[in-house]
């Protein structure tokens, strides 16, 4: 199925029972693309079912069979997973797919696939009804409706983040010292200042004054470069106001104290 199928599809089909993050969060992507799409429950999928199907019948977006495919570093698909990898790049771009596959779907599959545990699919679990008296097809619809939320705003995030980072690229690519970046305001770094040289970056702070933040070794971890001097932590300079603990982040009154910091830091040892 392509993507003009899915928005011209009328119907899909999903398992009924105790529902998941995995099947709920499939349901609100598939809306997302497609509104008007009816979405049917049940334990077995109708001979002759012309619509889409997914986490149910051993299908192309199903993952219950033993040749499940794997994401590259080993994390197998499940439902969400596998709507998500076929649609979204060409809904939303390749940035936004690949951000949100990693910070969000991957470890939502990782868990439907293996029960290793995750906060965001026992929130959605919850949304089952208690006892035998209900379908849940109620709940479901509740349950979607949040993920639904959700995902939406994620996208949005993910879309300011991609106009964001390149406009980082574009001072980095300006700026005299390659080291330490300055911002007229905080955007979005942790995609695109990991591969260059820079180490620290400045931005006024949303409290006053000014902050800067230690650039990570890749988007993927929170390990810095090059992170502020420990003794900050306890013993804070008098031109600085505050170092967190973890010492990815020091704040300052003025633009030229929290400068004066990042070049102290660059000459400190770890």
């Amino acid at each position: 199925m392509n993507l003009e199928d899915l928005k011209n599809c009328k119907c899909g089909f999903t398992h009924s029972g105790i529902f998941h993050a995995d099947d709920v969060f499939a349901t609100a992507f598939i809306k997302m693309i497609n509104p008007n799409i009816e979405i049917v429950r049940g334990n077995e999928v109708p001979n002759n079912f012309t619509g889409i199907v997914y986490d149910i019948g051993l299908g192309e977006f199903d993952h219950h069979g033993d040749d499940n495919e794997t994401r590259e570093n080993g994390i197998p698909y499940a439902a969400f997973g596998k709507l998500w990898r076929s649609f979204a790049k060409d809904v939303y771009g390749e940035y936004v797919s690949k951000k949100i596959d990693r910070s969000l779907i991957e470890a939502m599959d990782l868990s439907d696939n293996t029960g290793k545990p995750d906060s965001l699919c026992l929130a959605i679990a919850a949304f089952n009804p208690v006892g035998k008296d209900s379908s849940g097809d109620k709940e479901f619809a509740l349950a979607v409706d949040v993920a639904k939320n959700i995902l939406e705003h994620l996208v949005i995030k993910e879309q300011v983040h991609f106009e964001e980072e390149k406009m980082v690229k574009e001072i980095y690519d300006k700026s005299k010292s390659k080291e330490i970046i300055v911002l007229s305001k905080y955007l979005h770094f942790k995609d695109t200042l990991p591969g260059t040289d820079a180490l620290y970056v400045i931005y006024p702070s949303i409290r006053g004054g000014y902050v800067a933040q230690g650039v990570t070794i890749n988007s993927d971890t929170i390990e810095l470069k090059k992170p502020f001097p420990k003794k900050w932590v306890n013993e804070l300079p008098s031109y600085l106001t505050f170092c967190h603990k973890s010492r990815f982040l020091i704040a300052g009154e003025s633009l030229e104290d929290v400068k004066h910091a990042c070049n102290v830091a660059l000459k400190e040892e770890f």
